[in-house]
Formats: C-alpha cells, sequence, structure tokens
C-alpha cells in the first residue's frame, strides 16, 4: 500500500531565462510532485511514460531517493521549452518538441494507494478513464488540471478556448488551477460563478493559485485567502505549483483544516523557488519556514477576484 501515486509523464525540461538557458533536466508534474511527496516522508510510486533511451537520466533521481517507478512502454519521451522573462518568473512561453505516448486504462498496473495525484502537461497525456475507473472508491483523487486547458499548436503551448470536462470531475476530491487556468476550465466569466459550478460537480477541495499574491482554497462550505511565503531569493519557478499541490496533499491527509494545508504548501512551494530543481527540503525545513513568517500575514483580505492575474509556475 502506497501513501500517494503520482501519474503524467516526466520530461525533459529545456528553461532560458533571458539570455540565459538551463537544461535539459527532469520536470514535469510526475517529477516534482514525486520528489516533494518522498521528501515530505511519503511512501510514493509514479507512473509515467519516458522513452527507453531517456530512463537512466529521468528516472534515475526518483528510484534514488527511493521512489517507486512504473515506466510504461513509449517510443517518445515528452520535451518541454520553458521560455521565462528575465525580469518576471510569472511570465513564461512554452514549446514542446516531442510528446510521449498516452497513459491508457488497458495498460495501467493494479496499485494500491489512498490518494492519487493525476499530473496531465497535455490533454492527450492520460486518457479520463484512468481517473474514473482505475482506482477503486474511497482513494482520494487530486488533479492538477492545467493541462487540460492547453493545446500544442504548430510546437507552441497554447491556452484553450474550453474544456469539456465529462464525468471525470465528479470522481475528483482536490483540483487545482492557477486563475487563468481555472477560468478557461470552468468556463464561466467570473471566479465565483466558476467556483460555484465546478464545487457542484463534487470537487471537495477547489485550490486556485495566483503567483506571488498568493491562493483561495475553496472547501469546507468556506474559502480561505493564502498568503504566498516571500523566498529568500527568486532561483527558479518551474515546478513550484507542482510542489505546492503536493505538499497540500501531504499536509491534508492528516488535516481537515484547509486553511493548515495552504499555509504548509505556500512554505514548501516558497522554498522549491528558492533553488534550481525539485523540492530539496523535509517536512522540518517548512515548518521552520512556515515559523518565521508568523505573524506577518497580509494587512487586508480581498476578494480574489480583486487580484491581477499572476502565476504559481507549475510544469
Amino acid at each position: 500500500m502506497f501513501d500517494v501515486c503520482v501519474v503524467g509523464p516526466v520530461v525533459w525540461d529545456r528553461n532560458s531565462y533571458g539570455d540565459l538557458e538551463r537544461g535539459p533536466v527532469p520536470g514535469g508534474v510526475a517529477y516534482y510532485a514525486s520528489m516533494t511527496y518522498r521528501r515530505l516522508g511519503l511512501n510514493t510510486a509514479v507512473i509515467t511514460k519516458v522513452a527507453a533511451v531517456d530512463e537512466r537520466e529521468l528516472l534515475g533521481n526518483l528510484r534514488s531517493i527511493g521512489v517507486k517507478v512504473i515506466n510504461l512502454p513509449t517510443k517518445t519521451t515528452t520535451v518541454f521549452k520553458n521560455y521565462y522573462a528575465p525580469d518576471n518568473a510569472d511570465v513564461r512561453m512554452q514549446r514542446v518538441g516531442s510528446l510521449a505516448d498516452t497513459i491508457k486504462l488497458t495498460e495501467m498496473p493494479e496499485i494500491r494507494t489512498k490518494a492519487v495525484h493525476f499530473g496531465p502537461l497535455t490533454p492527450e497525456d492520460i486518457e479520463p478513464e484512468v481517473m474514473t475507473r482505475c482506482f477503486p472508491t474511497g482513494t482520494t483523487i487530486a488533479l492538477d488540471a492545467q493541462g487540460l486547458t492547453r493545446e500544442i499548436v504548430d510546437g507552441e503551448v497554447m491556452a484553450k478556448e474550453s474544456v469539456n470536462y465529462g464525468d471525470y470531475l465528479r470522481s475528483v476530491d482536490v483540483l487545482k488551477l492557477d486563475r487563468q487556468e481555472f477560468l478557461i476550465f470552468s468556463g464561466s466569466p467570473s471566479l465565483s460563478e466558476g467556483v460555484e459550478r465546478v464545487l457542484a460537480e463534487g470537487v471537495h477541495d477547489l485550490i486556485v493559485t495566483d503567483g506571488s499574491l498568493g491562493s483561495i482554497i475553496h472547501g469546507n462550505g468556506d474559502s480561505f485567502f493564502i498568503d504566498a511565503v516571500p523566498p529568500r531569493r527568486v532561483v527558479d519557478a518551474t515546478g513550484c505549483g507542482d510542489t505546492y499541490l503536493a505538499a497540500y496533499m501531504t499536509k491534508r491527509m492528516t488535516s481537515e483544516d484547509l486553511e493548515e494545508c495552504g499555509e504548509f504548501a505556500a512554505a514548501a512551494a516558497s522554498l522549491n523557488l528558492e533553488n534550481f530543481g525539485p523540492f530539496k527540503g523535509s517536512g522540518k525545513d517548512v515548518a521552520e519556514k512556515q515559523q518565521a513568517m508568523e505573524g506577518e500575514k497580509p494587512s487586508d483580505a480581498r476578494a480574489i477576484d480583486q487580484y491581477p492575474y499572476g502565476l504559481i509556475h507549475d510544469e
């Protein structure tokens, strides 16, 4: 029995910051989330698709820290090229060099786990039936739906006009998107209308992130503003949203307090922002980050509709 199983492609990331280019390095929701779960002490598995020629380099770090890796066959590995504005880590353009094959229901292994974290980077990465039919009732399902709001046009990652989330949303317990993605996903002109629509589908915890401006968690009949935790330095924004959701889910497994879970997640994302690559801390490091921030709550409590657009970057 695993504590959590992450499902999605592990990818090659080529990251550019102005004239500075880094990479290729391992990336993707499945990579960043799995590293975070394991370093926070959870018994973690990942189901992914990486070409055999790339398996050693892309999956070696996961295996070395004790993640159980299940790599399904694919002829190609997904390659993302991320271009960040040199003066604003919240601004990013993306291109895709290649895509791994779709993770299909018919090839999914039997696996026992308390929670599942789905991390598609494009709508073609995971068959919807994997979310609705693969895991028994009682398994907590988390979905980072960023990839479902995208489409690939001539190699460039573009925002879709709308998303048809069909029946699979009814299987999701925890849903996370950033502000712009959420408006696309919900098909609503306002956040308040979108929140009402998505919660009506059965989602229990709805997380809408807004980068350096914080995040809002909707659930338990209430909404909680979570202030972003300022990093000591801004080094690399890639994967911070993935770290946020993995840390949130880690705390959520032992807590019904959504605000507490969000504050833990924000601190973990801040730690991730301070270094290149995946989360390198521990639960103790996150707690110390939170303790250092005590008493530094925001002076006002504006509704999320009043915040300008910003991003906590995912893959």
